[in-house]
């Protein structure tokens, strides 16, 4: 018998994929448990979820790659997305049930939303809401933002590096989300918690699976991944200033392999900001953060230590020695993204041939 429905929101940005990731690879492991990893609505992060819940249809990044081009269509994925999730429940029998996607908070920011989402997984058979968020000083999930942001090829121009700007308000505006999410789900029901900042993944996970009543033992703690590297605050200025050029590096975006040999051969501590950006973040939200401090967290001050380091310094000579080790693994890149058409062709048009006689 269901007993827990356990929705992990994020934020992004808060070891939400290394998460994900541990959780989908101990998926059988956990079912002994009677503790189910959802894989019915995309394993691991289960996006699909939060997407079925847009109250309307918005066209976006995610419904574009689900195919999903109006109404209509977005009415239809909802359908067969909750109806698998209430399946699956019903086939696996289990007491709790972990549904984790950051998606749900940076994505459904409406109440509409949110009762939607309520709604649907009300009907698909869960219960007793648990809805576990963990929370992270607003500008360095900004500035982590901003340095994947150039990785896929965005050129982040001063005016990102504001509170309001539209690509990070909704997800780090983190008093609004737990308003809403109290609203719709009671405020008992929702649990934030500190990201543990600067500290071992390990006492992420140990804090994670306390928040889920699980024990280390019930899981195989070695199937982890790292993902998400940053780069060195020289290799994203240089990439930086390419997108601001042109947009070579967005073409290749969807191909990790531009991604991976940037984080090898140039990990970093990203980017860091300004004097003046740091007191804009801390006037901007400071009492937004008492108040949260002061209703979940027994008046913690401050709720997020800023504990920012400075840039390493690097000579001329080393930044152009960066800069045109980059411009060669783009232009690799590039190379290789051409030899991989007629290939890439050749499977489209199998893959076409195989669907038409199956």
């Amino acid at each position: 018998m269901l007993k827990q429905t356990i929705l992990h929101i994020g934020l992004e940005k808060t070891g939400t994929t290394s998460l994900q990731f541990l959780f989908r690879e101990n998926r059988e492991r956990l079912l002994q448990s009677k503790f189910l990893v959802s894989e019915s609505s995309a394993s691991g992060n289960n996006y699909h979820l939060a997407i079925a819940s847009y109250s309307t249809f918005r066209a976006d990044g995610l419904t574009r790659q689900l195919g999903i081009n109006n109404q209509g269509e977005l009415d239809r994925f909802r359908k067969n997305a909750f109806s698998k999730l209430a399946v699956e429940i019903a086939e696996t029998k289990p007491e709790t049930v972990l549904l984790s996607s950051e998606h749900f908070q940076s994505r459904l920011t409406s109440i509409a939303d949110l009762e939607l989402l309520k709604n649907s997984l009300e009907a698909a058979g869960c219960t007793n809401f648990k809805v576990l968020v963990y929370l992270r000083d607003p500008l360095k999930i900004a500035m982590s933002h901003h340095g994947m942001a150039i990785k896929k090829g965005v050129h982040v121009t001063v005016d990102f590096y504001r509170p309001e700007h539209k690509r990070i308000s909704h997800i780090i505006n983190s008093q609004q989300t737990l308003a809403n999410w109290s609203q719709v789900f009671g405020a008992d029901a929702v649990e934030p918690r500190l990201y543990p900042e600067g500290q071992s993944s390990d006492v992420l996970i140990g804090d994670f699976l306390a928040a889920c009543g699980l024990s280390a033992n019930q899981l195989d703690l070695s199937k982890q991944e790292v993902r998400n590297v940053n780069l060195s605050a020289a290799a994203l200025r240089t990439l930086n200033t390419m997108n601001g050029e042109s947009n070579r590096i967005a073409k290749l975006a969807e191909d990790r392999w531009l991604f991976n040999r940037l984080e090898r051969v140039h990990p970093g501590r990203g980017l860091t900001p300004s004097s003046e950006t740091v007191a804009l973040f801390e006037q901007h939200f400071a009492t937004a953060h008492a108040q949260i401090a002061g209703k979940w967290f027994a008046g913690r001050q401050p709720l997020f230590a800023s504990n920012w380091r400075p840039e390493e310094a690097l000579s001329a000579a080393e930044q152009q020695r960066v800069e045109a080790s980059i411009r060669r693994l783009v232009q690799q890149a590039e190379a290789r993204k051409r030899w991989l058409l007629p290939v890439r062709a050749v499977r489209a048009i199998l893959g076409l041939l195989a669907r038409r006689s199956a």
